[in-house]
């Protein structure tokens, strides 16, 4: 099996989940403070390596219906560049809802305030795990494999 991380990219905000060695679970990280692109992946490459993850999983912001909007166009570059840095398989996942699904469930389970703000982000990395591993495999959406698996040099 293969372990995974999930990442829930904001402009000043990124929450981090992963799984455990099987692939099952979702457990928050700590988010991280963006302080700029190359930060940001910088940062997340040594989670990665860290975590010892076999793939990635990155929220794919969209609209309701499925659709493109700016944000899910600035964050395919921002994907392309984190795939060929962290040299893993990168898997986009549709992450409608998530932080509001992240954000009930945190309150259901008696946070609000500061501590439902600090959880926020790593919930909501966790919902969009949770979302990528009930897929079936022919719907997960690959971006990029690394070099040595399709074979270009």
């Amino acid at each position: 099996m293969v372990k995974y991380l999930a990442v829930d990219y904001g402009e000043k905000r990124c929450g981090f989940a992963v799984s455990d060695a099987e692939g099952r679970g979702a457990f928050p990280r700590p988010a991280l403070a963006v302080r700029g692109r190359k930060h940001f992946l910088a940062a997340t490459a040594a989670l990665a390596q860290e975590e010892n993850a076999g793939a990635v999983v990155l929220g794919l912001p969209l609209r309701l219906d499925g659709g493109e909007n700016p944000a899910s166009a600035r964050l395919l570059g921002i994907a392309a560049s984190l795939a060929r840095r962290i040299g893993l398989p990168l898997y986009l996942m549709p992450e409608a809802l998530s932080s509001c699904e992240a954000e009930e469930r945190l309150r259901e389970a008696g946070k609000k305030g500061k501590k439902l703000k600090n959880a926020l982000d790593g919930a909501a990395a966790a919902a969009i795990l949770e979302s990528f591993r009930n897929l079936p495999e022919d719907r997960k959406r690959l971006l990029m494999l690394p070099e040595a698996e399709t074979g270009r040099e």
